[in-house]
């Protein structure tokens, strides 16, 4: 049996991590959140008896790992605590609005031995495994886009562009020799910003409109033998010349397995556990940190 730990409870908490936790076999779960209507009430869904109103409360219980599903102000300072107890830590994305708070965060992991694992969720999607199958992919375009929502630069790109860039690191295997960012800001806020990554094999683009007539999401990655294309990342479509293929899914597959939320706190736990390293290491996702804040500083 092992003790984890969820602190925050949320939308991103309710909706996709309590019921991938409620499922999985050896695991005691302890919840935090400073809601106590909201601790009393998700609780009893999933009939959670160990409750802390308090951080200080949940670390004391032993827990091993924790997720971290709170505001992305409060993850430095709860994220660093954690760790200064020698508990494991997934956090949502991102690790924090700048990347030297996250880099010392990784830092501190590092030297206690512990993870410190971002939820980029998209990597375990089984249709962006299937991208990333590829053969000598020669091109990979990465598209987010939200209606009607235009924001501050880092908060645009650190909550929200963080997740194109981090899918175009995965999708893109190649050595970035030249990276390029352009964007279009009006009033003060950032409309739209694309992402160019460069090298001798390909070339990735990412791209994200806030000012789009639809909110979508849309992955693909072409090869000399085919081009894969994934939409709001669970549907998946492969073309090989005129043929078009749509590999067959179960209806039954939940919507948390197809989007890799699943598979993810699998990773996550297994890693904990065994003591080897997840499929996103800490270094891993610190790169990603390290890219969007040379987007941002390309666009204030």
């Amino acid at each position: 049996m092992i003790k984890v730990g969820v602190i925050g409870l949320g939308d991103i908490a309710e909706k996709a991590y309590l019921p991938v936790l409620s499922e999985v076999e050896g695991v005691e779960t302890h919840l935090f959140t400073r809601n106590q209507a909201k601790l009393k009430k998700l609780g009893e869904r999933y009939r959670y008896s160990n409750l802390h109103d308090s951080l200080e409360s949940l670390i004391k219980s032993g827990v091993a790992a924790a997720f971290v599903h709170s505001s992305t102000e409060s993850h430095e300072e709860i994220v660093r605590a954690l760790l200064e107890a020698d508990i494991h830590v997934f956090v949502d994305k991102p690790i924090t609005y700048y990347y030297e708070t996250a880099k010392a965060l990784v830092e501190l992991a590092d030297s206690r031995g512990l993870l410190l694992m971002t939820g980029f969720n998209r990597r375990f999607a089984p249709s962006y495994q299937r991208l990333k199958e590829i053969s000598q992919p020669n091109m990979a375009v990465i598209q987010k886009n939200r209606r009607a929502l235009p924001g501050e630069v880092r908060q645009f790109v650190f909550d929200d562009f963080i997740h194109v860039v981090d899918s175009m690191r995965y999708l893109f295997p190649y050595a970035i020799e030249k990276l390029t960012v352009t964007g279009r800001k009006k009033d003060g806020l950032l409309h739209h910003v694309m992402l160019q990554f460069e090298s001798a094999e390909g070339t990735a683009i990412g791209i994200m409109n806030r000012d789009s007539g639809t909110t979508e999401e849309k992955a693909e990655v072409m090869g000399p033998e085919e081009k894969g294309v994934v939409y709001n990342v669970a549907d998946l479509v492969i073309r090989r010349g005129r043929e078009e293929t749509k590999p067959e899914t179960s209806d039954w597959e939940p919507t948390l397995h197809k989007r890799g939320f699943v598979q993810m706190v699998a990773d996550f736990l297994q890693a904990v556990q065994t003591g080897k390293q997840p499929s996103v290491t800490n270094q891993d996702s610190l790169l990603t940190h390290e890219i969007c804040e040379r987007v941002v500083s390309e666009l204030e």
